[in-house]
């Protein structure tokens, strides 16, 4: 059972099986038919079977025809693989490798790719089935907590500050199962940010250094810039914070530096005279004209 390789022909029309295993594998799965039928044997009766039940009915039918079932993870450069040896009394084998799809880089992650890898290759191997099993590997991460509301809307109103498609943006979040997804998502958002306003610092020492510095020039005090963006009526302090964090990387508007002032009173300034446009749901309802907002805390 090689693993297959795409420059080469499938290993299903060039591996040769052992004969001692064929016919092990034929008897074998003979009485696989019987357990399906038997109520002793109510292994496989859940939508998904976990990895124990399935090896406390493969093992006696390994056993009992004569077969040995080994499977370890194997580590490649930065890639881990689960490697399968199905092996006979004679000493005939047969050898796979099954690259493991890791949802989180961690000890947690790699426990659960290879325990969901395990479970499907022994099925497979040894022809085992399950009641409306999974096939698309969404229960790899049964375990793992579904994504927050919380980051699925925080994700959400970063991608139309940044003017990501709306349909890009709603294909991802429907793709999102576990929290952990979500947190990776928020992260590449994270450095999406950052590389943006590394590009407006850029653009304007670029502009600084073709002027003349006026030593008069305005200091900004944070009272001031929170009046102004009190002004914008943006409709709560989230969406105040998320603005603050974008233009300046810091969650609050008391965290910021000098510079961080700087970034935040040019992005003020962009949205006050029309030169950038914020999204029409960062606004919040009107009563008779006027904005009803929250306070800046």
């Amino acid at each position: 059972m090689p693993e297959s390789n795409p420059d080469t022909t499938p290993p299903s029309t060039t591996m040769e099986i052992p004969a001692d295993i064929a016919k092990a594998l034929v008897a074998l799965q003979a009485e696989v038919q019987g357990l399906g039928k038997t109520a002793k044997n109510d292994h496989f009766k859940n939508t998904y079977a976990p990895l124990d039940e399935v090896m406390d009915a493969a093992l006696p039918l390994l056993t009992k025809n004569k077969l040995s079932l080994m499977q370890w993870p194997i580590t490649v450069g930065t890639e881990h693989f689960l490697h399968s040896v199905l092996l006979h009394e004679s000493g005939a084998s047969m050898q796979s490798d099954v690259k493991l799809l890791l949802v989180k880089q961690d000890p947690q992650g790699l426990g659960s790719a290879l325990t969901y890898t395990r479970r499907q290759t022994v099925m497979a191997i040894l022809g085992l089935s399950a009641k409306d099993e999974d096939d698309d590997g969404n229960k790899a991460s049964n375990h793992l907590p579904p994504p927050t509301q919380e980051h699925l809307d925080e994700i959400a109103a970063i991608c139309k500050l940044l003017k990501f498609p709306d349909e890009e943006v709603e294909k991802k979040l429907r793709g999102m199962r576990t929290d952990d997804q979500a947190v990776l998502a928020l992260n590449d958002l994270d450095k999406i940010m950052s590389g943006r306003a590394a590009a407006i610092r850029a653009r304007q020492a670029t502009e600084r250094a073709q002027t003349i510095p006026v030593d008069d020039s305005p200091v900004l005090s944070i009272e001031a810039l929170t009046k102004r963006l009190e002004a914008l009526n943006l409709k709560d302090n989230a969406t105040i914070r998320l603005f603050i964090k974008v233009q300046t990387g810091k969650p609050l508007i008391g965290a910021c530096k000098p510079d961080d002032l700087a970034k935040l009173d040019a992005a003020i300034s962009r949205v006050e005279s029309g030169e950038e446009k914020l999204p029409a749901d960062f606004y919040g309802p009107s009563i008779d004209g006027q904005i009803v907002q929250e306070p800046v805390a």
